[in-house]
């Protein structure tokens, strides 16, 4: 197996910037994934209506893409450490383009859920290679900086594809599917733009105990603290709508626009991450941050006024927005390079678990107390997140 320092120095090499813009192109695609065909599904719907369970299947499109992204998260570590990170990634964007396009031809509905699970599997395995490739192959100095890039360039190119799914929604839901093969030329900028180092898998042959000692073993008190950091995340965006309408700021535009002001919000603190990581350590920011947003989900709770309300959600956008790229960047600085992938697989998957687990307390609070329990029990899982960085400190500590 290469040596620490060989693999610290491969890990150090700078890419070339296309390469890293490249890398950062990834990010729009998993949420075109989980929520891109949200404008045409109406549509969908009413197209495959003299199916049984219609409704049911075209909500399957997206809901089932949960479980399937936390099986691509599981095996895309292991199976990286095999064929090597950047020729997986590479496979799983050629998959996700003719995946996520298959809609557009295919006339079964059946065939075309079947279809958006595979796309499940390789966008949550090509998110985490792409993390792990950035943690690697960029220098240590920039690591963070474009690891919140990478996490900023995932929100505002959601929210454009989102916009472009809509327009072209209005001349053919099937055309919605056809975005999906942006997936194809991403694939062809990685491939030509990444020479800095070589991406062959490791060699076998070291004991389990050693692998163990390096950073090989699970992980569980990282994939456990990114299962409490996915928890608060998708499940504030559940629940919240809710308790919006409960203090008659229900309509769809409301809603909308309080959404949107929250993950502005949070896009210029995760812009601003690698910046912040300078002065403050990983575990700072794991405090600090858990702890505002937890004290804007708490104004939102208490609120009586819609200014009180968008402070609250832009307290809550900005904590939660800077600690997704810190989760991954203290997890990759706490892990030797050659584990790295496997590494962020397990907690990328236990991330997507998150919300599947929450939300089995958060439904029984909505349904015995109301909406504003269930958003005041995210804020104090928030506090519990801080709480918990604290006693699990020595689990980030930098290896590097």
């Amino acid at each position: 197996m290469t040596s620490d320092k060989q693999t610290a120095g491969a890990g150090a090499a700078a890419l070339p910037l296309l390469a890293c813009i490249a890398l950062c192109c990834l990010g729009p695609l998993s949420g075109l994934a989980q929520g891109g065909l949200s404008p045409v599904m109406p549509r969908i719907t009413e197209y495959f209506s003299s199916e049984p369970n219609a409704g049911v299947l075209v909500r399957l499109m997206v809901s089932g893409l949960s479980a399937a992204m936390i099986f691509g998260a599981l095996l895309s570590g292991f199976l990286s450490e095999k064929v090597g990170q950047l020729r997986l990634l590479l496979v799983c964007l050629v998959i996700y383009g003719l995946a996520g396009a298959a809609g557009y031809v295919l006339d079964n509905l059946y065939l075309i859920v079947a279809s958006r699970i595979v796309l499940g599997v390789v966008n949550a395995a090509a998110g985490v290679l792409a993390m792990a490739l950035i943690t690697t192959r960029v220098a240590a100095e920039g690591r963070e900086r474009w690891l919140g890039f990478y996490v900023v360039a995932g929100t505002i190119g959601t929210l454009g594809f989102t916009a472009l799914i809509g327009f072209v929604g209005q001349f053919g839901w099937r055309n919605a599917f056809l975005v999906y093969l942006f997936a194809l030329p991403v694939a062809v900028f990685l491939a030509l733009t990444f020479t800095a180092a070589p991406d062959e898998p490791e060699q076998a042959g070291e004991n389990t105990q050693a692998a163990s000692a390096g950073g090989g073993g699970i992980p569980w008190a990282k994939v456990l603290f990114g299962l409490v950091c996915g928890s608060i995340g998708t499940t504030t965006m559940m629940y919240l709508p809710f308790h919006l309408a409960g203090i008659g700021m229900g309509s769809p535009e409301q809603v909308a626009a309080i959404l949107v002001f929250s993950g502005l919000f949070g896009a210029g603190f995760t812009f601003c991450y690698g910046w912040v990581r300078k002065v403050l350590s990983a575990i700072q920011l794991f405090v600090l941050f858990f702890i505002i947003a937890g004290v804007g989900l708490a104004l939102v709770v208490a609120a009586q006024s819609t200014t009180l309300v968008y402070v609250g959600v832009a307290l809550y956008g900005g904590g939660y927005g800077i600690t997704v790229p810190n989760l991954f960047g203290a997890c990759a600085a706490a892990t030797r390079p050659e584990f790295r992938a496997r590494m962020l697989g397990l907690v990328r998957a236990g991330f997507y678990a998150g919300p599947l687990v929450a939300q089995l307390g958060l439904e029984a609070m909505l349904r015995r107390w109301g909406a504003d329990y269930a958003v005041g029990g995210i804020a104090g899982l928030c506090f519990v997140a801080a709480a918990l960085a604290l006693i699990l400190r020595r689990k980030f500590a930098p290896v590097e």
